[in-house]
């Protein structure tokens, strides 16, 4: 996926209000192995890997590409045309989140439970302890998992 990115204004930076201004692009790339039979958790894990192992190269070959093919009949030229790339690898993105189509609530939340288990003093923090793949569960899990350790000490 491509987007403009936010027009937005902060400090002395203010967003492009004409098409011949410079622009962010926003773009969103989600590895998997589709229509293959896996079920959602074994996606996930298969799109962390991948996303994991690519290199900066790698994803930098892959955005060129990307944008070439599709802004070039425009005129577009990658090597003239970009002036940065930044990466943002969120493999905390994958983490499976209960389905209520497939997953069943009772031995979803048995599973969640021992995924967080402590081990020693080794307390698990990743959104993945929540199943839940977005930021501030990571988050929640970290200060969980915190609170765990210093209950203990």
């Amino acid at each position: 996926m491509v987007k403009l990115d936010y027009p937005v204004n902060l400090g002395g930076y203010r967003h492009p209000r004409d098409p011949n201004e410079p622009i962010c692009l926003h773009l969103v790339h989600v590895p998997g192995e589709p229509n293959q039979g896996l079920d959602a958790r074994d996606q996930f894990r298969i799109g962390r890997q991948k996303l994991l192992e690519m290199t900066f190269a790698q994803i930098e070959d892959h955005i060129h590409d990307d944008l070439g093919r599709m802004l070039g009949p425009g005129g577009f030229s990658s090597a003239r045309d970009i002036a940065a790339i930044t990466v943002n690898r969120w493999s905390h993105g994958y983490a499976h989140s209960k389905n209520s189509l497939f997953d069943d609530d009772a031995a979803s939340d048995a599973i969640i439970k021992l995924a967080r288990r402590k081990v020693g003093r080794v307390a698990i923090a990743n959104s993945d302890a929540l199943w839940s793949p977005y930021a501030h569960s990571a988050i929640d899990a970290a200060d969980r998992a915190v609170r765990e350790l210093v209950q203990q000490a």
